[in-house]
């Protein structure tokens, strides 16, 4: 991670990020809706070359969702999930028991972790970005 130089207590840097999120809520917005465009297709890209099986099915199903104010602590959030009508994203994500028909236990699946090591390998490229985004606001301040 690269830092940044900020002359001040970091109560006044919080007050800054506040005093942006306040008067440039669209920008924030937009910036999160891209940022979870990239995580959802960086997603998709480690599912197409982890996932054995290729239906196209749960590639088509991960989907960014919404931005929204996190409840509890009042963060910017938006999400990257699956929404696959058979509810299977959860089987390839964790792994799952292979049941004959009959109910007898036949093997273990091991899961991918897709969303997990995706959001991994994100979490450097989402701190440039972030770092990139707070310059551009200062620049407009100036």
């Amino acid at each position: 991670m690269s830092g940044f130089e900020f002359d001040g207590s970091i109560d006044d840097f919080a007050n800054a990020l506040e005093l942006v999120r306040r008067n440039y809520p669209k920008e924030v917005k937009r910036f999160m809706q891209k940022e979870g465009n990239k995580l959802k297709n960086a997603t998709k890209k480690k599912a197409r070359s982890s996932v054995k099986k290729r239906t196209g099915n749960y590639e088509k199903s991960i989907k960014r969702g919404k931005y929204y104010k996190h409840s509890s602590t009042g963060a910017d959030s938006i999400r990257v999930y699956t929404g696959s009508p058979a509810h299977h994203g959860h089987l390839i994500e964790e792994g799952h028991n292979m049941v004959t028909r009959s109910g007898r236990n036949v093997g273990y699946v091991e899961g991918y972790h897709v969303f997990k090591t995706a959001a991994a390998e994100f979490e450097d490229r989402y701190e440039s970005d972030c770092e990139g985004f707070v310059d551009e606001i200062a620049d407009t301040l100036e």
